[in-house]
This record gives C-alpha cells, sequence and structure tokens, in this order.
C-alpha cells in the first residue's frame, strides 16, 4: 500500500467532510457566495471546479512522467470527490424524486438524474483506479486496461462537471 497518497487524501478528504458538515449545521438554506444557490451548492461547485482542474493537472503529471506525483494527486481529488457526492450530492436528490419516466422530459429532473448516473460511473471509475494505483485491490481485480480507464474517467469528471453546472443553473438561476 501506497500509504503517502492515502494519508494525504484521507486528511484532505476529513478536511472536506468537516467543511461540508460544519456548513449542513449552519442550514440548509443559508445563502452562497455565487448569488442564487445556498451556500452547500456554491461550495460544493466550487470544489467540483477545483477538483476538475486538480484532476486535469495530474493527467499532466503523468504526461511529463512525474508518475508518483500523478498518484498522490489523483487520489487526493478522487476522495474528495467521494465526501462530496456522499455528502452533498447524494442528499440533494431528494430534491428530485421522480413520480414516473415521464418526469425526466422536465429539463431540472432529466439534467440533475442524467448528471447523477454519468457521475456515478464516473465515481466508481474513479475509486477503484486509485484503489489500484495504491495497491488497495487485490491484484487478481486489477484491470489491465487502467490507462484508458484513466482517460474515460478524466472525460467523465469533465462531463459530470459541466453538468454540474447545468444543473446548477436549473436549480438557482432559471
Amino acid at each position: 500500500m501506497k500509504k503517502p497518497a492515502i494519508l494525504a487524501a484521507g486528511a484532505l478528504a476529513l478536511a472536506t467532510a468537516l467543511l461540508v458538515l460544519w456548513i449542513q449545521a449552519k442550514g440548509k438554506h443559508t445563502p452562497g457566495f455565487f448569488g442564487p444557490g445556498v451556500l452547500s451548492a456554491d461550495v460544493n461547485l466550487a470544489l467540483e471546479i477545483l477538483l476538475v482542474l486538480g484532476l486535469t493537472f495530474g493527467f499532466y503529471l503523468a504526461r511529463t512522467g512525474k508518475i508518483e506525483a500523478h498518484r498522490v494527486n489523483q487520489t487526493i481529488w478522487v476522495l474528495v470527490n467521494a465526501v462530496l457526492v456522499a455528502l452533498i450530492m447524494a442528499s440533494s436528490l431528494q430534491e428530485a424524486k421522480l413520480g414516473s419516466m415521464a418526469d425526466l422530459a422536465d429539463a431540472r429532473l432529466g439534467i440533475t438524474w442524467l448528471h447523477a448516473l454519468i457521475g456515478v460511473f464516473t465515481v466508481a471509475a474513479g475509486l477503484w483506479l486509485a484503489l489500484q494505483m495504491n495497491d488497495v485491490l487485490p491484484q487478481r481485480f486489477h484491470i489491465k486496461w487502467w490507462k484508458n480507464l484513466m482517460r474515460l474517467t478524466l472525460a467523465g469528471y469533465w462531463l459530470v462537471a459541466l453538468l454540474g453546472l447545468v444543473t446548477y443553473y436549473f436549480w438557482y438561476v432559471a
């Protein structure tokens, strides 16, 4: 197991969790800093933008041969994202309940659920890769096409981030 990456990622994930729990303790309807949204949505949006930029920087690290820095960087961002998904995004889906499949025709709900669906696969792929990179997964669960999965996962994070911006627009601006 590669302890430095896991310890650094764990520390930042814990700090993120504490920040989110503090925001939630302030109240669900605390105004945000971007204007129309609530504080938890604004913090989530800001951290997700930072996250995508951080993951993209990690891609640059890998391309320039700084593999150890890449591994630590990606592990940190993947775990921070997992905390944000678990503590903010998953619970926010309670406000986007579907009565029937026809409800997906409403742009607000359709985009939200598309964002969530692609996000689930992206988070799962990111976590799998982080576990594999840090030798946490047993060898028999390692995938041989991990480089392609890394590229697909980074594209997934970008797509989910863009859909997150659209989701924010439909929930707080439109």
